[in-house]
């Protein structure tokens, strides 16, 4: 997937769920909302260039993370095991995240960001889209 591409793909799933996020009342289709919210904030958290402003989109990543962790939990029953599936991805979503896009962001490296983001995060994004048959409303 190109990075125009993502951006477009991106765009069209968060204006979607701005205009219909009360539709979504179920888990999986909170974890989805939470989802959207993660990637575009860190996404814009990647071409910000002042610190106050990363740090406030990083906020809003973890906020939304914390979101989406919390949907997961409760996703019981039938749905406990696309939890579980979805959760294996989203775990190592969080940690590349964590422990290398963010930290290429705070040393100003904004490319090698944008490189992983673009490369086993959206394939990533991709698998965990297709577990949660995640959809914009």
């Amino acid at each position: 997937m190109t990075s125009s591409h993502l951006i477009a793909v991106t765009t069209v799933l968060g204006l979607g769920l701005a205009f219909t996020p009360a539709a979504w009342a179920d888990p999986s289709g909170d974890a989805c909302a939470a989802l959207v919210e993660a990637r575009s904030a860190l996404y814009s958290m990647i071409s910000a260039k002042d610190k106050s402003a990363q740090d406030a989109l990083n906020a809003k990543v973890q906020a939304a993370s914390t979101k989406l962790d919390s949907a997961l939990a409760r996703m019981t029953g039938a749905d406990a095991k696309l939890a579980a599936d979805f959760k294996s991805v989203w775990d190592q979503f969080k940690a590349t995240r964590e422990q290398e896009i963010i930290p290429a962001i705070s040393k100003g490296n904004a490319d090698e960001a944008k490189k992983i983001a673009d490369g086993i995060q959206s394939e990533r994004l991709s698998k965990m889209w297709n577990i949660m048959s995640c959809r914009a409303r």
